[in-house]
């Protein structure tokens, strides 16, 4: 249907006019802003479902969180796949849609397994959605702007955690019932997927890239392809950083407030401070990391990585009580640590940049398909933490950290102008 597009299909993505890119950005950001929600949320609700559901318990919940990301891992490496069939344009409609509607679902029961269930099929939504939409930005944008535009769709998960904090203040104070935190996260995200329809551009044929030739349509992308010959060192290479980032963070940020009550034995109103005011960091950091790859280079990011290896290891070592402007140090810390660390919200574009057009889909869902080994980071934390101490396995943190950094700088620059832009010989 001609008129569900905003471009036809014969057109080339340089024709597209820039009013046109802007609306279908925006379009795929509010997508990413519930793609963001509906990955945090479960966390948030969690003691909801065991204060409401006599039949859910505490561990039942952690199981929740397992499965969401196995499907997230799924639909992140199967989605690709489907897009080549289907197109972009209708495999993130549909990925839409099924976030939002599994997210309801949920409420239809009371039981951990259908839970469970559900958490698995919108974990296949989540990572179908990052797949298909930083491709699609990847495809309708240059590169000179590509890394501010998806650091910026990063950002939302900072956003949708404030959203998720103010709103669940509200509907506390009105006395409303908790599962307005689902509602939210389940119906808007369908009328997103009805809005897509009417603005998203149709992608077949294969549409064409700013910065890079035609891609042939009878070149097709697949799985066996991303690991022969040239690509296998990339598909590895990061496939291992993505998984190493995950590690990162779990080591870190997942454990953090326990830290700091059971080591630092801090009381719950400063460890709020402490994490609200390192949270600032993770917003700000998406920004500016992401205007930096578009000035100088994706590999200079990694030097984000060893920055906040370092942060990590200077956090462990400061004293409870030093105040700098009537702030904790430890929030300071945090907040420089989440700053660096968020150099990492441009590794879905830059994944799928450092392959060609018919296989960017495939390289955008590495950064998910790096959860087969950052998915075992909190198992592998508490082997430690049972044979030693929780911050001795927390400093494993700015260890991986440092190594991912350099593993990133063994990864080519995509963009021509970037300081470690090496031209193909």
């Amino acid at each position: 249907m001609a008129s569900s597009s905003l471009i036809s299909p014969q057109k080339t993505v340089n024709e597209i006019k820039t009013s046109q890119k802007i609306v279908s950005y925006l379009t795929i950001l509010v997508g990413y802003f519930f793609y963001c929600y509906n990955f945090v949320i479960i966390d948030y609700v969690r003691p909801y479902l065991v204060a409401t559901y006599p039949e859910i318990s505490l561990s039942d919940t952690a199981q929740f969180y397992t499965w969401q990301s196995a499907g997230t891992l799924i639909g992140a490496l199967s989605c690709a796949s489907i897009a080549k069939i289907l197109g972009n344009k209708s495999t993130l409609i549909a990925s839409t849609a099924l976030n939002g509607g599994a997210t309801m679902i949920n409420l239809m029961f009371s039981q951990s397994i259908p839970w469970l269930i559900m958490r698995f099929i919108v974990g296949l939504a989540l990572g179908g959605y990052f797949t298909i939409a930083v491709s699609m930005i990847i495809t309708l944008f240059a590169a000179e702007v590509r890394g501010k535009l998806i650091a910026f769709a990063s950002s939302m998960f900072s956003v949708a955690l404030v959203v998720i904090g103010t709103y669940a203040a509200f509907i506390s104070r009105v006395e409303a019932p908790w599962q307005g935190l689902m509602w939210l996260g389940g119906l808007p995200p369908l009328v997103t997927a009805a809005v897509m329809i009417f603005i998203l551009p149709k992608d077949k044929p294969v549409s064409v890239s700013p910065d890079k030739a035609a891609t042939p349509p009878t070149e097709q992308g697949s799985w066996g392809a991303m690991f022969q010959g040239s690509t296998l060192r990339l598909t590895i290479l990061c496939l291992l950083l993505a998984g190493l980032n995950f590690y990162c963070y779990q080591f870190f940020n997942g454990f953090v407030t326990t830290y700091l009550k059971e080591v630092r034995q801090f009381d719950g109103a400063t460890i709020g401070l402490i994490f609200s005011i390192s949270a600032i960091g993770s917003l700000l950091g998406a920004w500016v990391w992401g205007a930096i790859a578009d000035q100088y280079g994706r590999k200079v990011n990694a030097f984000g990585f060893i920055l906040a290896g370092l942060m990590a290891s200077v956090f462990f070592i400061a004293p409870n009580n030093v105040m700098i402007s009537g702030i904790n140090l430890l929030a300071i810390l945090g907040l420089i640590y989440n700053f660096c660390l968020s150099s990492s919200a441009i590794f879905g574009g830059y994944f799928s940049e450092l392959f060609p057009p018919h296989l960017r889909n495939f390289g955008a869902s590495l950064f998910h398909g790096g959860r087969a080994i950052g998915m075992w980071a909190p198992i592998v934390l508490i082997f430690i933490k049972d044979r030693t101490d929780l911050t001795t396995a927390m400093w494993g943190s700015p260890l991986i950290l440092i190594l991912a950094g350099l593993l990133w700088l063994l990864l080519p620059e995509t963009l021509e102008n970037g300081i470690f832009y090496t031209p193909k010989k």
